[in-house]
């Protein structure tokens, strides 16, 4: 649950989503050492909240109550059409899915003002036709949430345009980061093959233990008279992974090993530094497969990429958030 709601985006108003680990703190948390080149935290109100209170501050960039709050009815509009109000109260363990729901909408914000804020300084916005056909679309959306929802939840045509906008430059700005990354994929490098994985986890503390228990397993497999997915969810209590692996893996015997396996074909254990594997050939080295790899390949490198370049954005901006935002 935890997952699905931190990796979702507002559908039909973010259109990136990139998982980011950003810091959101309170205003005591956010305190840094002063550094010349960081920007500091516009302050944030800490009193009872009113919809132009400012709540968040990403250097001296702020975000009103009602922009948060615009933010977070795209978020629960979105999930409780499908169930109910009261997954806000379903437990993950330390905190309730409303509360985790909070950290992810606080994430989402910075992100895209740190992205809005380093679009500015390298001149990249939007034309005069982009920003009216951004807040037209705007307006076609505006136009389907009931007036008593709008009011109950600080929305406005302004705030409505402002989001708009911004996701659609922040949009812009992983285009710019990750626009090279497809060209400098070698075509040829993109072989894969499609295997139910059995994977057991493993380090120096316990490798030796780990690899007996998988070869006594692997023996057993053989006389087996099942299929390969149903002996593992016999023996281990979950389904085995399905997943592409191809030649580009950074796991180099796995790869190797899933590339020369034939179809419905069972590999011998797989040693690897991270544990031991146990394939299972669904398919090997198709036309089809290996665009699916190449899609899957460079959409990480293009997180990969994007992430190291928000890193550094996100160091040049102090961050504060309001306590009694994170109270709520």
């Amino acid at each position: 649950m935890k997952n699905r709601i931190v990796s979702k985006i507002v559908t039909g108003v973010v259109v990136i989503g990139m998982a980011l680990n950003v810091a959101a703190c309170s205003e005591k948390e956010a305190k840094q050492p002063e550094v010349s080149n960081v920007e500091k935290a516009a302050s944030v109100f800490n009193g009872e909240l009113q919809g132009d209170s400012t709540v968040i501050g990403v250097g001296s960039t702020k975000v009103s109550y009602d922009e948060y709050r615009m933010y977070s009815w795209f978020l629960k509009n979105q999930y409780e059409d499908v169930m109910s109000a009261e997954v806000w109260d379903y437990s993950l363990g330390e905190m309730t899915v409303g509360q985790a729901a909070i950290e992810d909408i606080l994430r989402l914000i910075i992100q895209i003002k740190v992205m809005n804020n380093e679009a500015a300084g390298q001149g990249v916005g939007l034309g005069i036709d982009e920003k009216g056909d951004i807040d037209y679309k705007a307006d076609q959306y505006l136009a389907t949430v009931p007036s008593e929802i709008q009011a109950a939840n600080g929305i406005t045509p302004a705030g409505m345009h402002q989001i708009f906008e911004e996701n659609e430059i922040a949009r812009k700005m992983y285009d710019v980061v990750t626009g090279n990354v497809e060209a400098n994929v070698d075509e040829a490098s993109m072989q894969a093959a499609k295997v139910l994985m059995l994977y057991y986890p493993a380090d120096d503390t316990n490798r030796d233990q780990v690899r007996a228990q998988i070869d006594a397993l692997t023996a057993e497999l053989k006389g087996y008279k099942g299929n390969f997915y149903s002996f593992v969810k016999d023996k281990t209590g979950r389904a085995p992974e399905e997943t592409i692996i191809g030649k580009m893996d950074q796991r180099i015997t796995l790869a190797a090993t899933a590339l020369a396996m034939k179809k419905y074909t069972v590999s011998d254990v797989v040693a690897e530094q991270d544990g031991f594997y146990v394939m299972y050939c669904l398919k090997n080295n198709t036309k089809g497969l290996n665009k699916s790899y190449r899609e899957q390949y460079i959409a990480g490198q293009q997180n990969m990429t994007f992430q190291a370049a928000y890193e550094n954005w996100a160091e040049k901006y102090e961050v504060k958030v309001s306590k009694s935002l994170l109270a709520n």
